[in-house]
Order: C-alpha cells, then structure tokens, then sequence
C-alpha cells in the first residue's frame, strides 16, 4: 500500500508541476493577447511590454515571466526527462523570447519594428502552446491522482 501512496505522490506532484508551468509560463506569456493580433507596432508592443517585462522595467505583470520559467526548470523541471520534446521547446523558445525583449524597450521609436514584434509574438505563443501541451501530455498519460484498487470503496453497484 506504501507503495500505490508514492506512485500516487509523485504523479499528483508531476501534474501540480506541468499545471504551473502551464500557467504561470504559457498563459502569462498572453496572458493580455487578444483574439485578433494587433496589427499596430505600437499597440503589439504595448501588450509584449506588458506581458513580457518586469514590473520593475515597465511591465504590467505581477511576475517576470521569463524569471517563473527558469525558477520552474529549477525547483521542478528535475520531475521530468531532460528530453520531453515540448521541455526542450520551450526552452529554446523562451531564450529567443530573452534575447529579443529587451527591444522592447528601444522598438517604440522605430516604425519598422513591427516584423520583430511580430515574431516576438510568435515566439509567446508557441511556447505557450508547448506549455499547454505539456501540461496535457503529462495529466493524460499519468492516469487519475488517485488509483483505487477494484472492490475499494466508492464502487458502484457493489451492494454496499
């Protein structure tokens, strides 16, 4: 029985993980997006600023993002294979999104800036998508939080 407790510990603090990934990574990345993409520099930048800077830089957001994912990958990403393909997404994505925001704060002077933004964009949502996939993959595959055992208790039909 000590055993089925593990299992379950471990599968319950996976999906725990995966979940916060998901949303203090992949839904903060568009976390202001709306339906449509801006198609106005200056508004597209206005939202990336918003969802991609710190408070302290002129950001809207409570957390930096970008500092929530490395933290994750510190305290959580051990949890999982150093290979899971949506993992090895998002970092790649979340160090392009590092290397391109701190344009944020000089693109609002340049009217050509909108094709950098726009992959900037790019770069939020697929990592995003990686997130909310992996969230999914693990939840899937790992079954429910708790096994029950056939016969246990909350069997129904079982005359009980």
């Amino acid at each position: 029985m000590e055993k089925l407790h593990t299992s379950e510990d471990r599968r319950l603090r996976r999906k725990t993980a995966a979940f916060r990934l998901k949303h203090d990574v992949g839904k903060a990345l568009r976390w202001s997006a709306p339906e449509a993409r801006e198609t106005d520099a200056a508004c597209l930048r206005r939202r990336l600023s918003a969802d991609l800077l710190s408070p302290t830089s002129g950001g809207a957001g409570s957390r930096d993002v970008l500092q929530s994912f490395f933290e994750w990958k510190k305290e959580e990403g051990h949890m999982f294979d150093a290979g899971d393909p949506d993992l090895a997404t998002i970092g790649r994505v979340v160090d392009r999104i590092a290397a391109a925001r701190p344009l944020l704060l000089s693109l609002e002077e340049f009217p050509s800036s909108l094709p950098s933004l726009l992959s900037l964009d790019d770069a939020c949502l697929e990592a995003s998508r990686a997130c909310t996939a992996f969230y999914r993959r693990v939840a899937v595959e790992e079954g429910p939080e708790v096994s029950r055992p056939l016969g246990g208790r909350g069997r129904r039909g079982s005359g009980e």
